[in-house]
């Protein structure tokens, strides 16, 4: 399958789509400080289109989105769900993301393509079985957590316009 491309012309969507990676994240964090059952309930757009998308940026222009942002957040869309079947059946049988997961399409985010691919081999797992909870806790820390991390340590530089970490 050929990757979404993002253009001038269609970024809306791909802006839509961080709206709602947004949301996820600020859900995770409220709601259960990492994973949870249902996290992915307001996740309205297709993480599919998005988790391996590329981006043209005109000449001249700065990126039109943060293409990070949107595939990380599209590979923990889909990793949510599979989070969420385990939470539901005691069982990853991967519905609608299978074949993407098995092709690789996760692959740009490591640590969720590793995760999300154990855990369809392992199929069926009990609740008392705490591989997926601990499996998943270092990608809330360093993709959720860390992204309100980087925000909160960005200060407006002196006489400029431009941001800077610190």
């Amino acid at each position: 399958m050929t990757a979404h491309t993002i253009t001038s012309e269609n970024y809306g969507e791909a802006q839509d789509a961080i709206r709602d990676i947004l949301l996820l994240y600020v859900d995770m964090a409220e709601s259960y400080s990492g994973f949870g059952h249902a996290t992915d309930v307001n996740v309205r757009f297709d993480p599919l289109k998005f988790v391996d998308a590329e981006l043209i940026t005109p000449t001249g222009y700065a990126p039109l989105v943060d293409i990070t942002l949107l595939r990380t957040g599209s590979a923990i869309a889909i990793l949510c769900a599979l989070y969420d079947e385990w939470c539901e059946f005691e069982a990853v049988v991967g519905r609608r993301f299978k074949e993407a997961i098995q092709s690789g399409r996760l692959g740009l985010v490591p640590d969720v393509d590793l995760v999300a691919r154990e855990a369809l081999q392992r199929g069926e797992m009990r609740l008392e079985d705490m591989w997926f909870d601990e499996a998943v806790e270092p990608i809330y820390q360093r993709h959720v957590v860390g992204y309100f991390e980087r925000l909160s340590k960005m200060h407006r530089q002196k006489g400029g316009d431009g941001f800077i970490a610190k």
